[in-house]
């Protein structure tokens, strides 16, 4: 557990993961019925952009800075920057636990899990204050396990690993059985980085194997998924993608893509019927 994810808070990844889950969120809370979030890897959920380990790597300079350098004419990327200047101000970036947390309603539910210690007090603090939001501290996927189904019916599990452990993408492949097998009609949101020869087909060909409607996969990509020597992009694969969501995302790629300099987002589902 020695990945901090305060060193690249805010980058060209986290952006395009945290709106896609505020897009997914809005479709999901146009009915009224309460919802079940859960952030399997919270992390400690705001980041001070102002610190030594922001400040160390800049990686928010040609992330979140580069968003919110301008207004944006697409309604769902405007509604995104409306949401980062709460904190923007302070120089803070939100993560996906007060992302959530700030959106949600009185008969919605949201348990963030963080297994590092010292980052659950972090994570508790940040989150004080905030209605219907509990904090745990187990391995991410028990604990995915422990709250599906929820009695809610209804909701989203975000799965975004810090991929420490070399065998991460067999364990996703693993759990996305289990998965099906207790919540089918759950969205789920898997999150994972893209660099030259790891098993991204394999994963997304057991995502496929499944047959879970509306998989959908979004990349975005900096360099060849290829180059060798870093990050080339980062991906993210949905199960019961919401309705619209997949165009909406399409809609606002080139606009996106824009604004970050030289990237591309490549949408597709895998299953779509």
């Amino acid at each position: 557990m020695n990945y901090r994810h305060i060193y690249h808070a805010g980058n060209f990844a986290d952006v395009h993961k945290h709106l896609i889950l505020m897009m997914a969120l809005d479709y999901l809370q146009q009915k009224e019925k309460g919802l079940f979030i859960l952030d399997a890897f919270a992390g400690i959920g705001l980041y001070d952009l102002t610190r030594p380990e922001p400040q160390k790597t800049m990686e928010y300079l040609g992330g979140i800075a580069r968003i919110m350098s301008e207004p944006a004419k697409n309604p769902d990327l405007l509604a995104f920057q409306k949401m980062i200047s709460l904190f923007w101000g302070a120089k803070q970036y939100p993560g996906s636990p007060i992302l959530a947390a700030t959106v949600i309603r009185d008969q919605d539910r949201l348990v963030v899990n963080e297994l590092h210690p010292e980052d659950t007090e972090t994570l508790k603090y940040h989150l004080r204050g905030f209605r219907n939001v509990r904090v745990t501290a187990e391995d991410a996927y028990q604990s995915i396990r422990a709250h599906i189904p929820p009695v809610e019916r209804r909701g989203i599990i975000l799965i975004d690993p810090p991929f420490e452990k070399p065998d991460e993408f067999k364990l996703l492949i693993d759990q996305m059985d289990q998965w099906k097998k207790r919540w089918s009609s759950g969205c789920f949101m898997v999150w994972y980085p893209i660099k030259a020869g790891q098993p991204i087909p394999e994963l997304h060909k057991a995502a496929q194997n499944l047959g879970i409607n509306r998989t959908w996969v979004s990349e975005i990509l900096l360099r060849k998924r290829d180059m060798a020597g870093g990050l080339n992009g980062a991906g993210i694969v949905m199960f019961n993608a919401p309705f619209g969501l997949a165009e909406k995302v399409q809609g606002l790629s080139d606009e996106f893509c824009t604004k970050l300099g030289d990237s591309w987002i490549e949408n597709r589902f895998l299953i779509n019927e």
